[in-house]
C-alpha cells in the first residue's frame, strides 16, 4: 500500500515525460520555425509551452536593440485558446533584479512571484493586474548573447515547477532562438532578393536608356535633311567607318522611300579622312541611291578623295560632283525647274 502513491507518480512523471516529448517533435517538424514565419514560428511555440506546463499564460518577449527592454512578440492564453499582440513592454530600469536574474539564469523559476526576490518587482504593476501567482522564466540566447525570454505564467496561487518542466521550458526556449535566426536569414535573403530585382530593374531601364541614347546619336550623327520637298542632303562628317556608313546607307534609304526625294546631296566637306574603304563606301551610298531612282550629287570632294575613287575605278557615271553645297543645291534648283513641264502661251487663261 506504502508503495503505489510512488508509482502513481512515476506514472504522472512517466506521461508527462511522453507529452513532453510529443510536443517537442511536433515543434520541431514545423516548416515555420525554420522557414522564417516568425508570427507562426512564435505561436507554435507558445501553444506548446502553454500545453505542456499546463500554465494559462505563455509568451515570448524579445529585448530591444539597445537591450534597455523587453517586448511581447506574442502572448498564447491556454483557456481561450487565442492569442494577442498586446503592446506589454517591460524596462529593465524599473525591474532591474528580474533582469538581472535572465541574465543570470538558464530558466528563472519563481513558485511564488510575490514574494520571489526575482521578481517581487513585478508583483503591483504586472502580477497583481493579470492574477498571475506563478512564473516560470526560460531567457532566450542566441551565439551566447540574451535576446528574450520565454515566459510561462501561473495564474492563480502558488504553484512549483519541477526539473523536467524547467528542462523542457528550456527547449522550447532554444527553439525560439533558431526561429529567430531564420527570421533574419529571411530578411536578408527578402532584402537580397528585392536588391536584384531592383539592379535588374536599373539595369532593364540603363539599357533602354543607352538604347535611346544610341538612336539620338546615330540621328545626329546621321542628319538625313530635307531641304526641299523633294530634295534630300546627307552631310557626312567625321570618320566614316564599316558600322557608321552602314547605319548612314540605312537610314538614308529609309528617308528617301518615306519622302520620294527625287534628288540626294551628299556633303562630304566635314569628312575626316579618306582612305579605299570610305570612298567604297562613299560609292556604294551613292548606288544605293540612284537604285532607289533619285539623282545623286557630290559635294566638297577633296584631292585625296577624288584620288581614291580613281584608285578603286568607281563608277561614277550618273552622278554630279560640285563644289560645295551651295552649288549642289543651285544644280538641284536648276535641273528641278527644267524638269517641270511649260505651259504654252495663253494656256492660264483657260
Amino acid at each position: 500500500m506504502v508503495d503505489e502513491p510512488r508509482h502513481d507518480l512515476a506514472s504522472d512523471r512517466e506521461a508527462l515525460l511522453e507529452l513532453h516529448d510529443q510536443l517537442l517533435l511536433r515543434v520541431a517538424r514545423s516548416e515555420s520555425i525554420d522557414a522564417g514565419d516568425l508570427d507562426r514560428a512564435l505561436a507554435i511555440v507558445t501553444e506548446a509551452a502553454g500545453e505542456g506546463l499546463r500554465t494559462e499564460r505563455a509568451s515570448v518577449w524579445i529585448y530591444t536593440a539597445d537591450q534597455a527592454a523587453i517586448e511581447c512578440s506574442d502572448l498564447y492564453l491556454r483557456s481561450s485558446d487565442e492569442h494577442r499582440a498586446d503592446a506589454l513592454r517591460l524596462k529593465a530600469a524599473d525591474f532591474p533584479a528580474y533582469f538581472r536574474a535572465l541574465g543570470e539564469s538558464r530558466t528563472l523559476v519563481a513558485p511564488d512571484a510575490h514574494t520571489h526576490p526575482d521578481t517581487r518587482e513585478l508583483s503591483r504593476v504586472y502580477l497583481g493586474p493579470l492574477g498571475i501567482g506563478a512564473m516560470l522564466e526560460a531567457p532566450i540566447r542566441r551565439r551566447g548573447r540574451l535576446v528574450g525570454v520565454l515566459c510561462n505564467e501561473h495564474v492563480g496561487g502558488a504553484r512549483q515547477f519541477t526539473r523536467d518542466e524547467q528542462m523542457f521550458a528550456a527547449s522550447l526556449a532554444n527553439t525560439v532562438a533558431r526561429a529567430l535566426d531564420a527570421a533574419d536569414r529571411r530578411r536578408v535573403e527578402d532584402g537580397l532578393a528585392h536588391a536584384k530585382a531592383a539592379l535588374e530593374q536599373l539595369d532593364r531601364e540603363n539599357r533602354a536608356l543607352i538604347t535611346r541614347l544610341r538612336r539620338s546619336v546615330e540621328r545626329l550623327s546621321t542628319p538625313v535633311l530635307e531641304v526641299w520637298s523633294d530634295v534630300l542632303a546627307l552631310p557626312i562628317i567625321g570618320i566614316l567607318g564599316e558600322e557608321r556608313s552602314a547605319q548612314m546607307t540605312e537610314r538614308l534609304l529609309g528617308e528617301l522611300a518615306r519622302t520620294r526625294a527625287r534628288h540626294v546631296i551628299l556633303d562630304l566637306t566635314g569628312l575626316d579622312d579618306c582612305d579605299d574603304q570610305t570612298a567604297a563606301a562613299i560609292g556604294l551610298m551613292a548606288r544605293a541611291v540612284r537604285l532607289l531612282g533619285a539623282e545623286c550629287v557630290l559635294c566638297g570632294v577633296r584631292p585625296d578623295l577624288a584620288r581614291a575613287f580613281v584608285d578603286l575605278d568607281l563608277d561614277l557615271r550618273g552622278m554630279r560632283i560640285l563644289r560645295d553645297m551651295r552649288h549642289a543645291l543651285q544644280d538641284v534648283v536648276v535641273r528641278r525647274a527644267a524638269a517641270q513641264p511649260r505651259q504654252s502661251p495663253g494656256s492660264s487663261g483657260r
